[in-house]
């Protein structure tokens, strides 16, 4: 009985780690118990540019408002961009 909570523990590592992986990438802090400072710069980082980079296709899309083609393009990528970035704000 003493033994379940370390094989717990190893079994979680052992099916989750790669996803826990991934949203570490992507900058979301799962199961961390203390963050390092190179981390939280590369949190800041990512997240500050990828919200410029959602303004700058919005900026885009108003300028070059009269190219449909071009337009089209933008929006489809940026309604894929921003189904990710809710997702990202969400699981923070």
């Amino acid at each position: 009985m003493d033994n379940e909570g370390p094989q717990v523990k190893g079994l979680s590592n052992s099916r989750f780690g790669w996803i826990i992986f991934l949203l570490r990438v992507a900058g979301i802090p799962l199961k961390m118990k203390k963050m390092s400072t190179l981390y939280a710069i590369y949190m800041v980082t990512a997240i500050s540019c990828s919200c410029t980079t959602c303004v700058g296709m919005f900026v885009d899309v108003y300028i070059y408002r009269d190219n449909l083609a071009h337009v089209m393009t933008n929006i489809r990528v940026l309604i894929g961009f921003t189904n990710v970035l809710w997702i990202l704000f969400y699981c923070r």
